[in-house]
């Protein structure tokens, strides 16, 4: 694609504007891993994206860095683990990470994303938020969808909202079909697939209770029978 082709129509852009940017408040930053391997495929059309979407409001910005000119900087700082990568940042305490190009069903969701770390605001429970804020040690959740994915949008969604909330919570997902040597790792047969501290597993869309849930017994197993946010199977990995 031309680099003087636009991704975005003037509908989308309308939209955009009108629907998302509107409601932003704080300033937030679009932190672009780049890659510079001949094979990333979208990597040039994901930088356009980001660049588009920033040059319709004064409060994004996007900073391009180039994964292979400091993997280790970028693994410390955002526990990046490959490119391309984003990593969103606004008024959100934990890490906010996507990985592959955002689109499809996945893309609303995305701009939404940026407006909820704008705005501080989540549309999870009160009971949960509350929760959520008291967990006190590390805890990194993946999430695996792609763009076709109905389901997909919703569990990313809530993910991020936890991380919104507190700095122990880094959340990233991935878009399977781009990184197939990571989804073949983790043996991802349907999306979505959430993994937590790669030690707790599941597949589908849940509610906020259930992923409160397996946070617990993954980072708390000696103290789940006391919670109640959710009862419901977990598979092991």
């Amino acid at each position: 694609m031309s680099r003087n082709t636009r991704l975005l129509s003037d509908e989308d852009r309308k939209i955009i504007i009108e629907e998302y940017w509107s409601r932003l408040s704080d300033n937030v930053n679009i932190i672009y891993i780049n890659s510079r391997k001949d094979s990333c495929q979208y990597c040039s059309i994901i930088k356009q994206l980001y660049e588009e979407l920033s040059n319709e409001s004064d409060k994004l910005e996007v900073e391009e860095y180039y994964f292979e000119d400091n993997i280790e900087y970028f693994k410390q700082k955002y526990n990046v683990k490959t490119a391309p990568a984003v990593i969103l940042q606004g008024v959100n305490k934990g890490k906010i990470k996507f990985y592959g190009i955002p689109s499809g069903m996945e893309f609303p969701s995305f701009i939404e994303t940026i407006v909820r770390i704008s705005r501080g605001e989540t549309d999870l429970p009160r009971s949960i938020e509350k929760e959520v804020r008291k967990i006190d040690k590390y805890v990194n959740i993946q999430i695996f969808v792609t763009s076709s994915c109905p389901y997909c949008p919703k569990m990313v969604s809530t993910t991020y909202m936890f991380a919104m909330l507190n700095e122990n919570i880094d959340s990233e997902a991935w878009e399977s079909i781009e990184f197939s040597d990571i989804t073949a790792k983790y043996s991802v047969s349907a999306v979505p697939k959430i993994i937590i501290n790669e030690e707790v597993s599941w597949e589908g869309l849940v509610p906020p209770e259930y992923l409160l849930h397996n946070l617990y017994v993954a980072l708390y197993p000696e103290k789940v029978e006391e919670k109640t946010f959710y009862r419901g199977p977990v598979e092991k990995i």
